[in-house]
């Protein structure tokens, strides 16, 4: 194992071809956040668990009392938990292929626009204004913060926000991304106030036409299992669960 420490408590940890960054959890700093490269890919291969070890060991050594991953396929799961991790979250992986994709269009009443035509340049006041919504719509436990927005932005070779008003009050906003012919919607949220109003299937409608645009023949999206609002909503545009899903792990750490 390798190590390089970008600020206290930061850094990106390499074990052959794995590479790992870890650093705080949104708004939680006791808490390690490990985002594993390639985690969604079901051929990765994690180490062997003395690697994985040395991994919780250094994350303890750094002061962290606990640790969660990035969403993980079951294969990446499996592995941690022969190491004391236990799932935080299951996630629902669904596709949708763009041939059978409903006609999209937005209601009238709602307005969708871009929050920026460079994605990756969205105004500090836009972003402050939709990661206080993120926080809103997702609470406390699984927000973004400033970084794991720009990581969202740029996790794809593409992407775009739209977000939508209702009388100039920021309701709902999506994150879309592509990379060669697949389309991802990264984050979609709506204030509770908001929601069963349309907001969610007009935004899902931006991103997909985007997504259309941009060439994508599919696009993915992951949601909480328990999430019938969103699954429903993700149904009704054609998505279908794939085979295997998604987990999120977390683990307490000793000192």
């Amino acid at each position: 194992m390798s190590l390089v420490e970008h600020s206290p408590r930061a850094g990106i940890i390499w074990s052959g071809a794995t590479q790992v960054h870890a650093r705080p959890w949104p708004h939680s700093p006791r808490r390690a956040f490990l985002s594993i490269s390639g985690s969604h890919n079901p051929s990765v291969t994690l180490p062997e668990p003395t690697i994985l070890q040395s991994w919780v060991a250094t994350l303890s050594s750094w002061g962290y009392s606990s640790v969660r991953t990035s969403a993980l396929t079951p294969s990446s799961a499996a592995a941690l938990s022969l190491v004391g991790f236990s799932v935080a979250q299951e996630l629902a992986l669904l596709e949708v292929d763009h041939m059978a994709l409903p006609p999209l269009s937005a209601p009238a009443h709602l307005s969708i626009t871009r929050a920026s035509h460079f994605a990756r340049s969205v105004m500090k006041s836009t972003r402050n204004h939709i990661l206080a919504l993120d926080r809103e719509a997702f609470g406390s436990e699984w927000t973004m913060d400033t970084q794991t927005f720009a990581e969202a932005l740029s996790a794809t070779r593409r992407a775009a926000v739209f977000v939508c008003h209702v009388n100039d009050e920021l309701v709902g906003f999506v994150i879309v991304g592509a990379t060669g012919t697949t389309g991802f919607i990264q984050r979609l949220a709506v204030v509770p106030t908001a929601r069963r109003s349309g907001v969610a299937s007009a935004l899902l409608a931006s991103a997909l036409t985007w997504t259309n645009r941009h060439g994508c023949t599919s696009s993915i999206v992951n949601t909480e299992i328990h999430n019938s609002a969103a699954l429903r909503t993700y149904e009704k545009f054609g998505f279908t669960p794939l085979d295997n899903g998604l987990s999120v792990l977390e683990m307490t750490l000793t000192s």
